[in-house]
């Protein structure tokens, strides 16, 4: 149904910025980013080393928490995506970046618009093993960690408790923080809300610890360099303070807070920072370069900066119910979260609550957020317009390598 317009690059890319979309790199292996520290993030620029000829064989394919929490959303119904050609180079695709990064699996979701009907349509493709040299293959019920995805969802809470009248953006982090914690500022500017959530508080990258005890003693004695609000630099900290902060404020802990407040109301029923018994019998071994790796904790200050699981059905819903927010029971709060709120890290960029812009303004604005922790890593993303949008899944590294030529491929279609 949607046919390509004109073959297709097949080349992967080196790893995403903000904003560098257009131009076809080839993509190299290199050592992995921040392998001393749990702490997921967007990784820095990696590359991987492409095969010397491309194989026709692919693999087997409201922060306040109520008494009574709104209905889950039902994702609108969505038609299956048929299209042999775009599937054929989907393949082709998640092939080379199996081969290369030696991750044992993949997910992959893509959501296109139809110009005839105007409705949108799916297609689902797994990959791989859950587990190196196993026979578990991956499947649309397979459980990630999510990493800096993470950090949505918390954008999302964070738009609940703006919209419930609860806190406003430009609220100072002092007015709720504990008794006795100082929250530094630069020449008497404050470090706001916002400036959590847009990578604007002037607060370093990652803590030393995951005890937010530890975080708080530690921020008494912080003195930024710079005005909050004044440059982006990345922080999970940042995150994880925001977090608890929302959930102190929900009198809460995030996990049963973001469970009640986003994922429960949107559908989402395995996009949960703590495992049950069954979510933790079909989770993923995660990987690195091939060997095994520890898996994220369940809990802990940084849990609002990267600790949720997700699968791709649930992923897939996400991406739907962002893409068509007047559909969902949090609809206006999915609205503030893609607002751009900033300025982004590079030139022509910005930032809305955990939402990395693009184009901001234009007609083709896309917004997009990756993650990565010790085992794992994903990626979605969407233009604003609802033409398109995928999710991609897997138990290894450099996903964002693999996000820039399917987006090439995405645009073909339109």
């Amino acid at each position: 149904m949607h046919q390509l317009n004109k073959p297709l690059l097949l080349i992967l890319a080196v790893g995403l910025t903000s904003c560098a979309l257009m131009s076809p790199v080839v993509l190299q292996v290199s050592s992995p980013v921040n392998t001393d520290t749990p702490i997921s993030s967007t990784p820095d620029t990696v590359t991987m080393t492409p095969p010397a000829t491309l194989t026709e064989e692919a693999p087997t394919p409201t922060a306040t928490v109520t008494d009574e929490p709104p209905t889950p959303t039902s994702t609108p119904s969505i038609q299956t995506l048929n299209d042999d050609e775009l599937k054929a180079q989907l393949d082709r695709l998640s092939a080379i970046f199996l081969k290369n990064t030696k991750n044992p699996g993949l997910s992959v979701a893509v959501v296109v618009r139809n110009p005839e009907s105007g409705q949108l349509e799916v297609m689902y493709l797994n990959y791989g093993t859950a587990f190196k040299d196993s026979e578990i293959a991956v499947d649309s019920r397979t459980v990630y960690e999510l990493g800096s995805i993470t950090k949505l969802f918390t954008g999302i809470l964070l738009a609940e408790a703006v919209n419930g009248g609860n806190v406003k953006l430009t609220d100072p982090i002092q007015a709720y923080l504990p008794t006795g914690i100082q929250a530094p500022s630069y020449k008497d500017i404050p470090i706001t809300l916002v400036n959590l959530a847009t990578h604007r508080s002037g607060l370093p990258r990652d803590p030393d610890t995951d005890n937010i005890s530890d975080i708080y003693a530690w921020l008494n004695n912080f003195h930024p360099s710079i005005a909050p609000g004044s440059q982006y630099i990345y922080s999970n900290l940042g995150y994880g303070i925001l977090g608890d902060i929302l959930a102190r404020n929900a009198n809460n802990d995030f996990g049963t807070l973001v469970f009640q407040s986003v994922s429960q109301p949107l559908g989402l029923g395995d996009t949960t920072e703590a495992l049950n018994d069954d979510q933790r019998s079909r989770l993923a071994k995660g990987y690195r370069n091939g060997t095994p790796t520890q898996y994220e904790p369940e809990s802990g200050a940084m849990g609002s900066a990267a600790y949720m699981h997700s699968t791709l059905n649930d992923m897939t819903s996400f991406l739907i119910e962002n893409m068509l927010p007047d559909s969902t029971s949090l609809s206006s709060s999915l609205k503030l979260a893609q607002t751009m709120q900033s300025v982004g890290k590079n030139p022509g960029t910005g930032t809305g609550l955990g939402w990395e812009i693009d184009y901001p303004g234009k007609p083709y604005e896309r917004l997009w957020k990756g993650g990565t922790t010790y085992g794992f890593s994903s990626y979605i993303s969407f233009v604003k317009n609802g033409s398109s949008g995928f999710v991609l899944l897997t138990n290894g590294q450099y996903i964002d390598n693999l996000a820039l030529p399917i987006e090439r491929l995405l645009n073909e279609l339109h």
